[in-house]
Formats: structure tokens, sequence, C-alpha cells
């Protein structure tokens, strides 16, 4: 079940460039609104660009995985799968991968567009992908989780983008500190948070998911 869940979310992935590539207009346009807004203060757009860049690419990829398991649920497939599957938890941890494996080409996308933005160094750019390496399996999951969510409350669930942000600023925080000083320190506290979010997301995206 697991392999047929990672073959799926691989396969709807690569009919869906276009959501992702919506998802990168939208981190521009919202990346240019903040520099319009601060470019009449260069040095403090320089100093909070990393900041801001990270927190809109959260936004974006939540925004990216909006309709997540809305092929699953509206299909019938998650009401098949969690009565007559013997591993349900395989198959949504299967698409789980193959989602976070698609978003590695388009978080790099991401962290090269805010150092374009907001004409970071070279040290920044790097810090930025590492940092959104390290965070990328916790992001995929937070969107995950998001989308679930939304799922089971319908068109409600509209809004759910924005109020997922607050859960992941754990990674704004620590992505800020990772692009001040790369450091080991800075790389193993990402490392481990990401970790411990990747388990907790996941586990519960399940859950949700087995409600429906």
């Amino acid at each position: 079940m697991f392999n047929a869940g990672l073959r799926l979310e691989l396969r709807l992935r690569l009919h869906q460039n276009l959501s992702a590539l919506g998802a990168l207009g939208f981190l521009a346009v919202a990346l240019t609104a903040v520099g319009l807004t601060l470019g009449q203060y260069p040095e403090r757009l320089r100093s909070a660009g990393p900041a801001v860049g990270w927190a809109m690419t959260v936004l974006a990829l939540i925004y990216a995985n909006a309709d997540w398991w809305m092929d699953q649920v509206r299909s019938g497939l998650n009401q098949r799968l969690r009565s007559g599957a013997p591993d349900f938890a395989g198959f949504i941890f299967g698409r789980l991968i193959g989602a976070w494996l698609a978003s590695l080409p388009w978080l790099l996308a991401a962290g090269w567009l805010i150092s374009l933005f907001y004409s970071q160094p070279v040290t920044v750019l790097l810090a930025l992908i590492a940092g959104l390496l390290i965070a990328s399996p916790a992001l995929v999951a937070l969107s995950a989780f998001a989308a679930a969510l939304r799922v089971v409350m319908g068109q409600v669930g509209v809004l759910l983008g924005a109020a997922a942000l607050p859960l992941a600023l754990p990674f704004v925080v620590v992505g800020v500190g990772l692009t001040d000083t790369l450091s080991l320190a800075a790389l193993g506290l990402s490392l481990g948070l990401s970790l411990l979010q990747t388990v907790v997301f996941a586990w519960t995206t399940r859950w949700v998911l087995s409600l429906v």
C-alpha cells in the first residue's frame, strides 16, 4: 500500500505542474508586495527578507496543497481504503513521501526567489536552501494536516492556510537564526524540530483522514 500511495502521488504531481507554478507565482506576488511596502527602507528590507520569505514560503506551500486529498475523498477511494485495505496508514504515508519528493525542486526555487527579490548574499541563499531542505518533510506534513482539516471541514476550511501559519512559527524562528548563523548547532536544532513535527503532523493527518 505504501508503494501504491507513493506512485499515485508522484503521478498526480506530474499532472499538476500548473498548481506548483501558481504557488510560485503567489510567492513572487507576496514577496513583491512586501518589497514595495518596505522598499523605502532597503536596510530593513534586506535584514527582514529571509524571515518574510520563509513565512511566505510556508503559506505558498500550503496554498499549493489546498486541494490535497480531495481526489481521494471525492472518488470514494478514502472510504474504500479505510474499510478494506490492510494498510491504510501505509497508503497515506506513501502519498506524503511522494509529495515531499515533488516539493524539493519547488522549495529550491522558492529559496532562489527570496534571495533574488531581497538581494541576499550567497551565504544567505545557501542557508535558505539548507534550511528549506531540512524543514521540507515537516512543511509538507504541515500542509497535509491543513489540507486534511479542510477535507473534514468543507468550505469552512478555506482559511486554514492562514490558520496553519502559527503552527510553522517554530520553523520561522529557527529559519531566521539559521540564515543569520549557518552553524552545526542551528542545523541540528532545525533537523530535530523537523523530525518531531513530521512525525506529529503525519500521524495526525492519518487520523483526520480516517474520520472521512
